[in-house]
């Protein structure tokens, strides 16, 4: 049976390199797109590496995220990997008392509570389906040179998610696995596409991304970090 796999935010940067890594190895791939036209430029494209399909889906519109569900409840039920990926950072160089309230609630929206929304009206279907969750994060412990308030915070929770629900999975026998991947440093148009020699493209990010999906290990609970090592929090 040919494997399922939704990954958010498939249409650009980080997410239409997964979904092509992934299309690459025989994953039938549901591109989140919250664009109709981007999203089927993504798919188009897309195509030539295998089956893609476009799922209308906004993360920061809950609405949508119910209606993505259903779609793919109805049409997908074989559903095993779910890479929320779909992200904002907000203004990553401004001091945090200096974000509004509205601020980080949109950042909050998409960053957390948007994946939370997503994953937990799925669990239905990776659970009967043994499935994977992953979640692609970012550090949270501010930095000198990483010191981005409105995405850190925002990013934390998703952590938090990542163990808790793991811890939970394992003690209820529930046959999902959850984990976290850091990519580090990607060249993005979220970034204005930085450069340098710490500097990842979409692709080696993907690559690094998908490789914990191929490699038949159990990362339940883990915070990976951007060279494999384990996250300490």
């Amino acid at each position: 049976m040919t494997k399922t796999a939704l990954v958010t935010g498939a249409n650009k940067g980080i997410g239409f390199e997964i979904a092509k890594q992934l299309l690459e190895v025989g994953y039938r791939v549901l591109v989140g797109a919250r664009d109709q036209k981007r999203g089927e430029t993504a798919v188009t494209a897309l195509r030539k590496f295998g089956d893609a399909k476009l799922v209308l889906l906004d993360v920061a519109d809950l609405e949508s995220i119910d209606n993505a569900v259903t779609t793919i409840k109805q049409n997908y039920p074989e559903l095993t990997l779910l890479v929320n990926n779909a992200g904002i950072p907000g203004d990553m160089h401004k001091p945090g008392w200096e974000f509004t309230v509205e601020d980080l609630q949109v950042t909050h929206q998409v960053d957390f509570i948007g994946p939370f929304a997503l994953s937990k009206g799925l669990l239905p279907l990776l659970i009967a389906n043994k499935g994977t969750i992953e979640n692609i994060s970012i550090p949270i412990e501010p930095q000198p040179f990483f010191n981005a308030f409105a995405y850190q915070t925002a990013k934390a929770p998703l952590n938090v998610m990542t163990k808790s629900w793991a811890m939970s999975f394992e003690q209820e026998s529930i046959p999902v696995e959850i984990f976290a991947v850091m990519p580090g440093a990607v060249s993005t148009d979220l970034n204005g596409h930085i450069t340098g020699d710490f500097v990842k493209t979409p692709a080696q990010a993907a690559e690094l991304i998908v490789s914990f999906v191929l490699d038949d290990e159990n990362h339940n609970g883990q915070v990976i970090n951007y060279d494999g090592t384990l996250a300490e929090y």
